[in-house]
């Protein structure tokens, strides 16, 4: 009979700790820790793993997109410089409201204090309304316009005592309520756009992180850095009291703020496509299609300040057209596109495109740089992620050619368009697929994107038909 084994088990944390345990055939059980690694750690290294604890998400780094870390370590560095920017405008607030004036009235400080909730309350239905759906296609953008916003209440602040002397009367009282409008507006823009980047943070290409998690830990940072902001502001701010010392220290923070911000936005390699980047991709595709086209690599060519709708050369900053996406098909379809033969060329799928009506394509708009082609994506009923991409990329791809002055020549202008939305219509046709299978190899996420901002399409055309009936009565 062959002798009883003692069973051993090996388990070891995340931190690579290990444990064994022995259970004899006797039944004695015994666990044992293996000290080989963690007898010659150092004091360092145990502060170094408590930290990461704290401040880190659970299974950092895997659970995190590669920008992670990078991002995290400016934005500190500018909510640092945010923190002593924003003492030097609060004790301008208090010094404008009267503290230290023995004929200042708390109720005055109290009304001043009413009307700036009531500004900043509206300002928060009214840019909510108008701004809600524009912040997770164009987070970056809203991201970096937040704090431009906060810097413009935390001078206006700082300013503050200073209006009712060289302006006019009020116009201290005026200047606060701007700054809460301001400040309230920041405070959508800024939200709606980190939600937007914490779910970006959250979606590596392989794993998933935590959301809720990473949102904790982005809290116990800021309070930290807020913390230590007011500490050291504590200590100089007292002793800065001069106008010809306050002014300049608060425009280089500022300087500094607005600096450091712009290099963390830009490190985002955001992984869904909006306009700007499905356009960069899509240009570099098709200058070289064994190009890598990583969602780092197109982050290089974002611009942050680029009207979503403009159609720019990555390679060249040139731009060559512009793209108006949900355009309502009665309002922009005109000339050939009013025909059965254009309708039946995209018969196959939900989207349709065309020039606008107010920029043809004349002989002198295909030489001249400063012509630029409009075109307009329209859709059908039932339509998909696939057709608003596939539209925009068909309006991109005219747009190349125009530039390149790869059109078809022929007398009629509105014959010349048609031929070449006919002939773009093929070449999407026929590389979209291997497009769209390269971008999921780089890493792409393609479940969604974010193309079409907004409440969706101002109209769908619903219905085609030809009739023999001259007049339409009402």
């Amino acid at each position: 009979m062959a002798p009883k084994l003692t069973l051993v088990l090996i388990e070891k944390t995340p931190s690579q700790k290990k444990r064994e345990l022995y259970y004899t055939p006797e039944k004695e059980l015994q666990i044992a820790e293996k000290r080989n690694y963690w007898q010659f750690r150092t004091r360092h290294q145990d502060i170094e793993e408590f930290l990461t604890k704290i401040f880190l998400p659970a299974g950092y780094p895997k659970t995190v997109t590669p920008d992670y870390l990078q991002y995290q370590v400016l934005n500190a560095a500018q909510a640092f410089c945010n923190s002593l920017a924003s003492l030097l405008a609060s004790r301008a607030v208090l010094e404008g409201m009267g503290v230290g004036d023995p004929s200042a009235s708390s109720t005055y400080a109290m009304l001043l204090s009413v009307l700036q909730d009531a500004f900043g309350r509206i300002t928060t239905i009214f840019g909510a309304y108008y701004l809600g759906t524009f912040l997770v296609p164009e987070a970056k953008l809203y991201r970096f316009l937040a704090d431009v916003l906060n810097d413009l209440a935390v001078i206006i602040d700082t300013l503050s005592p200073i209006f009712s002397s060289f302006l006019f009367p009020g116009a201290r009282v005026l200047g606060l309520c701007t700054s809460a409008a301001l400040r309230a507006l920041c405070g959508v823009v800024a939200g709606g756009s980190k939600a937007a980047i914490t779910l970006h943070f959250a979606t590596p290409s392989t794993g998933s992180g935590d959301v809720g998690d990473l949102n904790a830990k982005d809290s116990s940072k800021e309070t930290v850095l807020a913390l230590m902001g007011m500490l050291l502001g504590g200590l100089i701010v007292p002793y800065i009291t001069s106008p010809w010392a306050i002014y300049p220290l608060l425009f280089i923070l500022i300087f500094l703020h607005l600096t450091i911000n712009y290099a963390a936005v830009h490190v985002l390699a955001i992984r869904n496509l909006n306009k700007q980047r499905a356009t960069i991709a899509w240009l570099c595709y098709r200058s070289d299609k064994e190009k890598l086209l990583f969602p780092q690599t197109v982050a290089k060519h974002e611009l942050l300040f680029d009207p979503p709708g403009t159609l720019r050369d990555p390679n060249t900053h040139r731009v060559i057209g512009e793209c108006h996406i949900g355009s309502a098909p009665l309002d922009v379809m005109r000339g050939s596109a009013l025909s059965m033969d254009f309708i039946e060329i995209f018969a196959a799928d939900k989207y349709l495109v065309c020039f606008d009506p107010r920029t043809p394509l004349t002989e002198r708009s295909t030489h001249d740089p400063k012509c630029r082609p409009s075109i307009h994506v329209c859709f059908r009923d039932n339509y998909s992620l696939d057709d608003q991409l596939k539209g925009w990329l068909h309006a991109v791809e005219i747009c190349r050619l125009i530039s390149l002055r790869k059109i078809p020549e022929l007398s009629d202008p509105e014959a010349t368009q048609a031929a070449l939305i006919k002939s773009t219509y093929e070449d999407i046709k026929n590389f979209y697929d291997p497009f769209k299978k390269k971008l999921e190899k780089d890493g792409w996420n393609l479940a969604e994107h974010h193309l079409m901002s907004g409440n969706g399409p101002k109209a769908c055309l619903s219905g085609v038909a030809e009739t023999s009936q001259r007049k339409i009565s009402p």
